[in-house]
C-alpha cells in the first residue's frame, strides 16, 4: 500500500499552493523544497505568492524548522511578496508553523495574511492581481 504524500503542490498563474498533511520529518521537508523550488522557477523573475494551506499538518521533528526557515528565506530572495495562509485550529502547529518560518529580513513590502479558505485566498489573490478572473 502506498502511503499518501505528506504534501501537494500546485502552480496557478503566479500563485503557487501548498497543503502540508501529517507529520513531516527531515526528507519530507527536504523533498519539499526540492519540488518547491522547482515548481516555482518559472515564476520567480517577478513577483509572485503562496497560499499555504496548514489545516492538515501535525506536529513535527524541530530538526524540520530550519529547513524550512531556509526556504522561507530563499522565497524572499526570489520575489515572493504575497502569503495567503490557512491555519490549523490547532494552537501547538501554529507555533510550530511560526517557528518554522520564522526568519529575520523579511521583505518590507510583504503582505502576509490568514485566509478562511481557499477561496478567500483565492479572491484576494485576484484582487492583488496574481490570479486572473
Amino acid at each position: 500500500m502506498k502511503s499518501k504524500k505528506a504534501f501537494s503542490l500546485q502552480l496557478e498563474q503566479r500563485v503557487l499552493w501548498v497543503r502540508a498533511d501529517g507529520v513531516w520529518n527531515t526528507r519530507t521537508a527536504n523533498d519539499y523544497v526540492q519540488e518547491f523550488r522547482q515548481m516555482v522557477q518559472p515564476i520567480v523573475s517577478a513577483p509572485w505568492a503562496v497560499v499555504l494551506d496548514f489545516r492538515h499538518w501535525q506536529l513535527s521533528p524541530a530538526d524540520v524548522f530550519s529547513i524550512l526557515k531556509d526556504n522561507t528565506r530563499w522565497c524572499f530572495e526570489h520575489n515572493l511578496c504575497h502569503v495567503e495562509t490557512i491555519f490549523a485550529d490547532n494552537a501547538v502547529v501554529m507555533w510550530q508553523f511560526a517557528k518554522a518560518t520564522e526568519v529575520t529580513n523579511r521583505p518590507v513590502n510583504l503582505i502576509s495574511q490568514v485566509a478562511k479558505d481557499e477561496d478567500a485566498a483565492r479572491t484576494v489573490l485576484r484582487t492583488a492581481g496574481f490570479l486572473n478572473n
